[in-house]
């Protein structure tokens, strides 16, 4: 074992649960492959998919905006979409020089089985229980509030210094 696998299997061990949650969060790469996979989707693909509002046309641009992504990178993307039939490119009735996306019957329907095979849990969490699943789920919607309200524009919060008792 090397200093850095070292340092890392110290941060797992650890009781501060930030280290744990992106080192999670980053091992996740693989079982979202594995998800979209299944469905002979991209992890991109994907994604997209499941950004798009199946109730709402959504503008190209959006759609970049929310993968963080260049808007010419995404084209490649809905053209594969669109090759599939699950999604189609029209023009928003505002400006037809914008277009839009809709998501089709048919992609709505493998978005459903897309996000049905995204919400099962992992044995590790649903075998907890509920009150330690309860809290676990408090905590990460904190966490998403806050990043939410910082990307409208909110001031981070302060850092306050973990007690070590």
């Amino acid at each position: 074992m090397n200093d850095t696998d070292a340092s890392r299997q110290d941060e797992l061990l650890a009781d501060d649960p930030w280290p744990l949650l992106i080192e999670v969060t980053l091992g996740m790469r693989r079982w979202w492959i594995d998800v979209c996979d299944g469905l002979e989707l991209t992890p991109v693909q994907g994604l997209a998919l499941r950004l798009l509002d199946p109730n709402r046309p959504s503008a190209m641009s959006t759609l970049a905006d929310d993968l963080a992504c260049d808007a010419s990178n995404i084209t490649g993307v809905v053209d594969k979409l669109e090759a599939r039939g699950l999604i189609s490119r029209q023009g928003a009735e505002y400006d037809r020089c914008v277009k839009v996306l809709v998501v089709t019957e048919k992609g709505q329907e493998l978005r459903k089985r897309l996000l049905a095979r995204a919400m099962v849990p992992p044995p590790a969490l649903a075998s907890q229980p509920r009150d330690v699943r309860d809290k676990t789920a408090a905590a990460l919607r904190a966490i998403l509030l806050e990043r939410a309200s910082v990307a409208a524009g909110a001031s981070p919060p302060p850092v306050q210094p973990t007690s070590t008792t």
